[in-house]
């Protein structure tokens, strides 16, 4: 079995450290005039379930697309300074219909759901026009391997919250927990330090948002960024950094608001801590000194 190489004490330390570098990383990010630029453009832009993207990934796919950027009506586009080029074709998305009732005792008017219409919207390679599109600090993916034998530790102490552990396709997310399944499902097209970033964040998960204890679908921004954060302390201190991926993921699920990310990076600490202390009983890597 390999140990860590140094005290409590000093992991303890060290954690704090690490801590305060995430958290002066993100407020950098998410007060930059490049930052406030996306957000400003970004929240004039449509936001769709994640049926709706996993569609439009297919469909971008089909068209030789490697990624997907912006994705807007023509008017919003033509809104934002740029207009849809003639001969493109759109892409399509389920949008629902919803019509105003009027409530007979208080005479309020609400809006209910009647179904779905396909529309067409265009991507921002689809458009040109004057107006700038910004874009934010992008998060990248961890290449290379990951520390020897963290994949096989982490996943044993998933396995001790009584969850199964499995290599799948996925997308968009990297990575995922099934609660009903007990199932917790790492992208397989991730190479091997991004899947255990991956798979540290997923512990994070279960750890902290366990369905009777939080409702992850009302509190998804801050479910995100403690995970996210989770997964930075862990691995910062197996000796994988996560900078480039955790810090642009943290500002963007806290849409920068400092007060979640210093909440966040508090609850992290407390699960780092516990999931460090089980990877000391595990065979697990040796921690960088």
């Amino acid at each position: 079995m390999s140990h860590f190489t140094y005290s409590p004490e000093e992991r303890k330390a060290r954690l704090e450290d690490a801590k305060a570098q995430l958290t002066a990383a993100v407020e950098a990010i998410t007060t930059s005039e490049q930052w406030q630029a996306f957000l400003a453009f970004a929240g004039k832009l449509y936001q769709y379930s994640a049926g709706n993207r996993f569609w439009l990934f297919q469909q971008a796919q089909e068209r030789g697309w490697d990624d997907l950027g912006h994705v807007a009506g023509f008017r919003t586009w033509l809104s934002l300074g740029r207009h849809v080029r003639k001969g493109e074709h759109g892409l399509k998305v389920l949008a629902p219909c919803r019509y105003k009732v009027e409530d007979k005792d208080t005479g309020e008017e609400t809006w209910s759901l009647r179904g779905f219409k396909v529309e067409t919207i265009f991507e921002a390679r689809q458009t040109e026009g004057d107006g700038q599109i910004p874009e934010p600090v992008r998060a990248e993916l961890l290449t290379g391997a990951g520390p020897e034998g963290a994949w096989d530790a982490l996943a044993e102490l998933v396995q001790r919250e009584g969850f199964r552990v499995e290599r799948g396709q996925l997308f968009p997310a990297n990575g995922q927990t099934s609660w009903m399944a007990r199932l917790v499902t790492v992208a397989d097209r991730l190479e091997d330090g991004a899947a255990c970033k991956t798979l540290t964040h997923e512990l994070a998960h279960i750890k902290l948002h366990q369905p009777h204890q939080m409702d992850y679908y009302r509190n998804r921004e801050q479910c995100e960024c403690e995970a996210e954060s989770v997964a930075f302390l862990v691995c910062s201190q197996l000796g994988l950094p996560s900078d480039a991926y955790t810090f642009p993921y943290v500002a963007t699920w806290a849409q920068g608001d400092m007060h979640v990310v210093t909440a966040a990076a508090d609850a992290a600490l407390k699960c780092a801590v516990r999931i460090l202390n089980g990877l000391e009983r595990t065979e697990q890597p040796a921690v960088a000194a």
